[in-house]
């Protein structure tokens, strides 16, 4: 199985001279603690994160100036046991699906849970993303 298969393809985006509340705004409407900052080309520049948005205080700002940039991410053709590796490694619960710049979709930790098959991986990745960072 590859990422494609799993993946959401209908993710809602910002431009980065937008401003930051409307990331807030689809997070709500959408029901998602993530949001790809792209280019009119749907080139993925960055992300914002619920947490960006505290952290960074980034109300009365630009998506481009709270964006975390230069986010990790998986091809649509990657094994999907690679990607499920990468989210653990990299302390990641949402992964952007690029094909060459472009975001094509989203992988989340939901989207594997859906299929029983990767239960035990999804344990895995919990466990490395709860101790991220940790020595």
């Amino acid at each position: 199985m590859i990422v494609k298969d799993l993946m959401s393809s209908h993710i809602r985006t910002v431009l980065p001279d937008d401003p930051a509340e409307l990331a807030a705004e689809i997070m709500r409407t959408e029901n998602v603690g993530i949001v790809p900052v792209c280019d009119s080309q749907s080139h993925l520049l960055g992300l914002i994160t619920d947490r960006d948005l505290i952290v960074r205080k980034g109300f009365g700002q630009t998506a481009g100036a709270v964006m975390s940039p230069d986010p990790i991410t998986v091809s649509p053709r990657q094994d999907i046991h690679e990607a499920a590796l990468r989210f653990s490694a990299c302390g990641v619960r949402r992964l952007p699906v690029v094909d060459g710049e472009r975001l094509v979709g989203m992988l989340s930790l939901r989207d594997l849970a859906r299929k029983k098959i990767f239960i035990a991986e999804i344990g895995h990745i919990i466990y490395h993303i709860s101790n991220f960072g940790e020595s």
